[in-house]
């Protein structure tokens, strides 16, 4: 049987310039993998039997003492059941409270994005890391904390005082690699743990001419794929533009190697997956300036949702090359096709120059797209047209139901009602069911790419409400699939 069919049950469920010069490096080059001021681990191991903190709803029938429901079914919810009836929250208490998040540039302009970046990574047996940042508020700590199929906290690992956790990523036999940005010497590695946490190796990520100086614009992904780590991420360059890095790190010796010194520009969001189906990685990035635009900033700049630093380009979008942009990524999820992708951006067509979009008259929608193995993209569906609301904070997994075909989950969230969505659909966009306001019973982050599919079929994510808080909310959606 599944052993997290009970939580379902006892759980709450409610109603710059275009290639900018020198900046960076081009095509590939190789590093030795360093020690020199490399972060240290600890593991600090909880027992499997501690019990999480739950918030108790009404039962849908009594519990057996190995966690079954006496009327319900041992092979998770029966087809026909519904996101909401399937989904389950968990609360996790960890070690400290959890590191505030910058204020990032976003929508024609700046804001919040509340905590420092949550990943979940799924794991083997329904297992799964999630990593974070906390703080005690003199010194931020890097953290991850394994937590089993029932909720109950394995171990909690201490990554490195003084980093933040800007990506989490696992291999097949449970080893990882985190990503650990030190802001005070803007400085980036890819740290490799065995599964037991301890250290294996740890490269810094350097390019000649631009630095990880900050996140208040951009993001950091970390993906596992085909024996390396990849690290795609921001930086700003020597001689004072935003731009994008991608690195790869091999998991057999940590040797570095950079597939672009210097990408999209600005590079305003970002997200990048591994498909195991084509052995490849995708990355993606929002620009508010190249690739795109050609001539002066005032009157022609143009932004844009691209791949693999402009080898296909998924829309145009209202930008100013100044940082005001009018889209935003959200998740990028790998599927038997290629890989899915979500964003908020303006269904109007884009138009040129720093004045063209306006925030009061025109609105942020839901899209979703795919892009084939070979970086074809599909056309856009939208999932909402609102004027009044601007959606964001998107995401998008795999969802695999038994018995059911190609379908996604993807939510959103509503900043002026503070409401979160979750929708199915199929691979062509079509809505399947939804969107079901899922606001009261759950919640993620905000631009952190959190939602992800486990090898049993279920989505799973982690967020926290906000900084400080010591209580770690985790999120699955119950596909009905055997953990093995």
């Amino acid at each position: 049987m599944r052993r997290h069919d009970h939580l379902l049950l006892a759980t709450l469920v409610i109603g710059c310039t275009a290639a900018e010069g020198g900046d960076g490096e081009s095509g590939t080059s190789a590093a030795s993998a360093s020690n020199d001021d490399a972060p240290t681990s600890s593991v600090d191991v909880t027992s499997a039997s501690t019990s999480p903190s739950s918030t108790s709803a009404s039962e849908t029938g009594g519990t057996d003492d190995d966690g079954s429901s006496g009327d319900a079914s041992d092979d998770g919810p029966p087809p026909g059941t519904g996101l909401l009836e399937r989904l389950s929250q968990i609360d996790v208490t960890v070690p400290e409270g959890v590191s505030a998040g910058p204020s990032s540039w976003r929508i024609w302009g700046t804001g919040p994005l509340g905590v420092a970046p949550v990943f979940t990574v799924p794991l083997a047996g329904c297992e799964s890391l999630v990593g974070y940042t906390t703080s005690n508020g003199s010194a931020i700590t890097s953290r991850a904390s394994r937590i089993a199929d029932d909720g109950a906290v394995i171990a909690n690992l201490e990554l490195g005082v003084g980093r933040e956790l800007r990506g989490l990523a696992a291999e097949p036999d449970g080893s990882f690699g985190a990503l650990v940005w030190d802001p005070t010497g803007q400085r980036i590695w890819v740290e490799r743990h065995l599964a037991d946490g301890t250290a294996s190796w740890s490269t810094e990520l350097t390019n000649a001419d631009n630095h990880p100086t900050d996140f208040g614009i951009g993001d950091s992904r970390l993906d596992f794929g085909g024996g390396s780590y990849r690290a795609y991420y921001h930086v700003h360059s020597d001689s004072g533009h935003e731009g994008d890095t991608l690195k790869s790190v091999s998991a057999a010796d940590g040797v570095e190697s950079t597939q672009w010194g210097w990408g999209c520009s600005h590079s305003m969001s970002e997200v990048l997956r591994y498909n195991a189906a084509f052995d490849d990685f995708l990355s993606g990035c929002v620009t508010d300036c190249y690739p795109g635009t050609n001539g002066d900033f005032a009157t022609q700049s143009i932004g844009g949702i691209y791949t693999e630093n402009g080898a296909s380009k998924i829309l145009d979008v209202d930008a100013g090359c100044n940082g005001s942009v009018a889209g935003e990524l959200g998740s990028a999820a790998p599927f038997a096709s290629g890989w899915a992708l979500s964003f908020n951006a303006h269904q109007a067509p884009a138009t040129l120059g720093q004045s063209s979009y306006d925030v009061a008259a025109m609105d942020q929608d839901i899209g979703f797209a795919t892009v084939a193995a070979d970086r074809t993209p599909s056309a856009v569906t939208w999932l909402t047209t609102t004027p009044d609301i601007d959606e964001d904070d998107s995401s998008i997994a795999r969802w695999q139901p038994e018995g059911e075909g190609e379908q996604f989950v993807i939510g959103w969230h509503e900043p002026s009602s503070s409401a979160y969505r979750l929708a199915r659909i199929d691979a062509t966009g079509a809505v399947l069911e939804g969107p079901v306001d899922v606001t009261g019973a759950t919640a993620w982050g905000r631009r952190d790419d959190p939602f992800r599919s486990h090898g049993d079929g279920d989505i799973v994510w982690s967020w926290f409400d906000t900084p400080g808080s010591t209580t770690l909310h985790f999120v699955r959606i119950d596909a009905g699939g055997d953990c093995g």
